[in-house]
C-alpha cells in the first residue's frame, strides 16, 4: 500500500531583512570627489610645469598631493581600528564603510597625480631597480591600487553574500544560521521518538534521510498499516530537517566566503601600509633635507 507523505503545511511567513540605506554614502562621495577635484584644479592652474606660480621643492613634491594622499590613506586605515578596537566612536559602522571606500578611491586619484601618472600612462621602468626607485614608489602605488580595489571587491562580495543569507533566512521558516541548529535538534528528537518500536525498514529509512541535505530518498519503504500514520509525521519532520540542513549549509558557506576574504585582506593591509609609509616618510625627509640645504644662510 502506498504511503502518502503529503502533510498540510503552514504557509511560511516571509520575513523582511533589510538594512536602511545610509545617507553617508552620498556625503562621503561628494567629499571625496570635491577634495580630489580641488587638488586637480590646483595642479592644473598653479603647479603645472608651464605655470610660473608656486615653484620649488615644497610645492612641487609635498603640496602636490603626496602628503594629502598619505593622510587620506591613514584615514582609510582608521576604519580597521574602529571595527576592531574603538567601537564607541560616533557614526554607525555602515557610515565608516562608505568613508572607507570613497576616501580610499580618492587617495588613489591623489597618488596618481602625485606621481604624474607614472607607471600608469607612461611606464618608465627597466630592470629590478624599478621596484626600489624613489623609495619603493612603484610597489607603493600598485599596492595602494590593489588594496582599494580589493576593498571594493570585498564590499560587493559582502553585499552579494548578505543578500543570499537574507533571502534564505526569510524563506526557511526559522531565520539566520544561529537559530537553525536548535530547530534541527528539535526535529531529531521528534524523529527519534517516532522511531521507537518501529520496524527495521522504518528505522533504516530515517537513518538515511537524516544524512540527506535538501532532498530525501525517493525509495519509500513498504511498511505495515499500523506504522503508516507515524511515518507520515516522521517524513514531514525529515523533509523539514533536510531543508533546514541545506539552508544552514548555504548560510554557512556564504559567511565562510566573506570571512576568508576578510582575513586575507586584513593580512595584506598592514604589509602594504608599511610599504606606503616607508615611501611617504622617506620622500618627506628627502624634501625637508633639500629645503634645509637650499635655504640661504
Amino acid at each position: 500500500m502506498a504511503v502518502s507523505t503529503k502533510t498540510p503545511g503552514k504557509k511560511a511567513v516571509a520575513r523582511i531583512w533589510h538594512t536602511p540605506t545610509s545617507k553617508a554614502a552620498l556625503y562621503w562621495l561628494l567629499f571625496a570627489a570635491g577634495y580630489t577635484a580641488l587638488f586637480y584644479i590646483l595642479y592644473l592652474l598653479l603647479l603645472h610645469e608651464k605655470a610660473r606660480f608656486f615653484k620649488g621643492p615644497f610645492f612641487d613634491v609635498v603640496f602636490r598631493c603626496g602628503v594629502m594622499s598619505y593622510l587620506m590613506i591613514l584615514g582609510v586605515a582608521a576604519y580597521s581600528l574602529r571595527a576592531r578596537f574603538f567601537h564607541g566612536l560616533p557614526w554607525k559602522a555602515q557610515n565608516w564603510v562608505w568613508a572607507h571606500m570613497w576616501v580610499g578611491i580618492a587617495s588613489i586619484m591623489l597618488a596618481l597625480l602625485h606621481a604624474d601618472f607614472r607607471y600608469i600612462l607612461h611606464f618608465e621602468c627597466s630592470g629590478v631597480n624599478c621596484l626600489t626607485d624613489k623609495y619603493l614608489a612603484l610597489p607603493s602605488l600598485y599596492g595602494l591600487i590593489f588594496l582599494v580595489f580589493s576593498g571594493i571587491v570585498g564590499r560587493l562580495l559582502d553585499s552579494w553574500q548578505t543578500k543570499m543569507i537574507a533571502q534564505d533566512a526569510s524563506t526557511n521558516g526559522v531565520g539566520i544560521a544561529k537559530a537553525i541548529p536548535a530547530r534541527l535538534s528539535e526535529l531529531e528528537y521528534i524523529i527519534e521518538r517516532l522511531n521507537a518500536g518501529k520496524s527495521d525498514a522504518f528505522k533504516q529509512y530515517c537513518e538515511r534521510a537524516l544524512a540527506c541535505v535538501g532532498l530525501l530518498p525517493t525509495d519509500l519503504p513498504a511498511l505495515p498499516v499500523q506504522e503508516q500514520a507515524d511515518f507520515q509525521r516522521t517524513h514531514a519532520a525529515l523533509a523539514e530537517h533536510a531543508r533546514l540542513a541545506a539552508s544552514l549549509q548555504v548560510q554557512t558557506r556564504a559567511r565562510l566566503i566573506f570571512k576568508t576574504w576578510r582575513r586575507i585582506h586584513m593580512v595584506l593591509v598592514p604589509l602594504i601600509l608599511l610599504v606606503i609609509s616607508y615611501h611617504a616618510v622617506a620622500e618627506l625627509i628627502r624634501v625637508l633635507l633639500g629645503l634645509i640645504h637650499t635655504r640661504p644662510l
